[in-house]
């Protein structure tokens, strides 16, 4: 008996018409009730499935039309360049610059997250830390998780925040001349931290935008964001071991 061929080509056709087809659609046009069947032509094209409704619609690649997040929705079904939703979870995690709550990962792929992250921590492939009360999703990887409470830790952009040079404060002399009498009270190191600290809430320009309003080096302001981030500040001191100028000694002429 001649064994009967399926040829790739009839889920390409019906990909290319519907978008998105369930398994079902997909047997009917190879015309086999075998599951088997059909993922052997599957791996044959580039396709990918969703990561809602448990993975059981596919599509073409070529055809699903991914957004700079990477993902896609076509009629209520939604997709992921990165696969299933447990990878889709962990990248978005990792690559977050302020970790996750649940609840916002969950908002932003429009479905339900707990357990995808639940699996990925028990896996080890993200990490959780308790913050006001609720957990915060983070990288696993040290340096980038510190980095994701800090940012967490402090307020968005948007939000409102005691800063010397929100445009709220009035006339930018005023705002320069507080900054000045603020920043003489202070030792030199917490003009640097403090300059790095407004300078990551500015975001990306903050360094020369701080570094404008204070009169402090570009470079100075890098730094204190820098000991920040990296977690290494020296509350007890004013200035590093040998730092400041050098004793003079008395010399009584002889």
């Amino acid at each position: 008996m001649r064994r009967e061929v399926f040829r790739a080509d009839g889920l390409v056709e019906l990909l290319q018409q519907l978008k998105i087809a369930t398994m079902a659609d997909m047997k009917g046009a190879l015309g086999t009730n075998v599951d088997m069947t059909v993922f052997r032509k599957l791996r044959e094209i580039k396709y990918c499935s969703s990561y809602s409704h448990r993975g059981k619609f596919y599509a073409l690649q070529a055809v699903a039309q991914f957004d700079e997040r990477g993902l896609w929705t076509c009629r209520d079904v939604h997709f992921s360049r990165f696969g299933s939703l447990v990878d889709t979870v962990e990248h978005f995690v990792d690559s977050s610059c302020r970790g996750l709550l649940a609840r916002e990962i969950s908002a932003e792929l429009h479905v339900q997250t707990k357990e995808a992250l639940l699996e990925l921590f028990r896996q080890g492939r993200v990490s959780r830390e308790t913050l006001s009360g609720l957990y915060v999703y983070c990288s696993t990887d040290p340096v980038k998780r510190r980095h994701q409470l800090l940012s967490r830790r402090l307020p968005e952009a948007h939000s409102p925040f005691a800063s010397l040079w929100d445009p709220w404060l009035g006339d930018a002399n005023e705002t320069r001349a507080a900054i000045i009498l603020f920043f003489s009270a202070l030792t030199e190191s917490q003009r640097r931290l403090y300059a790095g600290l407004e300078s990551m809430r500015l975001g990306r320009g903050g360094d020369r935008r701080v570094s404008d309003l204070t009169g402090l080096d570009v470079h100075t302001v890098a730094r204190g964001r820098k000991e920040l981030l990296s977690g290494r500040v020296d509350c007890e001191r004013t200035r590093r071991p040998g730092g400041g100028r050098r004793p003079v000694e008395k010399k009584v002429p002889e």
